[in-house]
């Protein structure tokens, strides 16, 4: 899309410019990225930043890390800063990455929980350290950043968390046991913290990406590719046609939603999961 758009709803400013959304709004505001090196998370900072936030950007590839933020930080006006660091499940690393944003910038807006991934693995054939570490990074490391995040969000009277999910949390794979597990969990607590968390005017929403274009889809698909004594290329080819609307999402398709989310456009968004699948889920909404 070539054309612009501008829409206000009380100080939310849309515009949109080719596929990536600004928001006036995010100017001068303060958000932690996990997994912010390479794919959706680095999509979504890229927004962020453009958008005239400040960003620390979180991710265990400190080479691949030092080289997004070299690149974003060109792109302004907001501030891109690193934190290499492995998210582990530890209270300790969660209340490290949160004050580090803190001590930068003074405050916390929004929390973007985007680390980890889905290991193609059944319940069966994934080993016992798998299923730990997976849920260690994905479902206790994103619980110790919103308990770490959300004590600095009520100081500054509002803020939002967006925890990047999964479709298989609601509709189960078997081929993607721990994830489906992780992401089944990750939706129950989501609910009962927003519950609670609401009062202070702080949201905390699920996004749930499908098969997405990101290095991570090629490494899915070599294992689909192993399991089925089939080329890579067969399988990608196959996720792709699955799609209704023709296509898989990109890092950026989500990473708009992410960030709309986080604006005041959803103000009354909270406790649920969205879906960004390219309508690939065949359940009910």
């Amino acid at each position: 899309m070539n054309r612009k758009s501008l829409h206000m709803v009380g100080v939310w400013i849309l515009v949109q410019g080719g596929s990536a959304m600004k928001y006036a709004e995010f100017t001068n505001k303060v958000a932690i990225v996990t997994g912010a090196s390479r794919g959706i998370g680095r999509a979504v900072a890229e927004v962020l930043i453009e958008s005239g936030a400040n960003v620390l950007l979180v991710s265990q590839h400190a080479a691949t890390l030092q080289e997004t933020v070299r690149a974003l930080s060109l792109l302004g006006p907001g501030q891109a800063v690193a934190e290499a660091c492995t998210i582990d499940g530890s209270e300790e690393t969660a209340s490290m990455i949160v004050h580090a944003a803190v001590s930068l910038w003074g405050r916390l807006d929004y929390m973007v929980n985007a680390a980890g991934g889905a290991r193609v693995a059944t319940v069966m054939g994934a080993n016992w350290n798998n299923w730990h570490e997976d849920f260690d990074v994905k479902f206790w490391g994103y619980l110790a950043l919103m308990r770490a995040a959300i004590p600095f969000m009520k100081r500054s009277g509002d803020g939002v968390v967006v925890n990047l999910v999964g479709v298989a949390g609601k509709d189960p794979n078997p081929q993607l046991a721990i994830a489906s597990a992780v992401n089944g969990a990750l939706r129950a607590v989501t609910k009962a913290l927003a519950d609670e968390v609401s009062p202070d005017h702080i949201r905390l929403i699920n996004v749930n990406p499908g098969s997405t274009e990101t290095d991570l889809l090629h490494k899915m698909a070599e294992s689909y590719a192993q399991i089925r004594h089939t080329a890579v290329d067969v399988v990608l080819d196959d996720m792709r046609r699955r799609g209704p609307l023709g296509r898989l999402p990109t890092a950026l398709d989500v990473a708009n939603v992410v960030c709309f989310l986080l604006s005041d456009g959803a103000a009354l968004v909270t406790g649920t999961s969205v879906d960004i699948d390219g309508g690939v889920h065949r359940g009910l909404a």
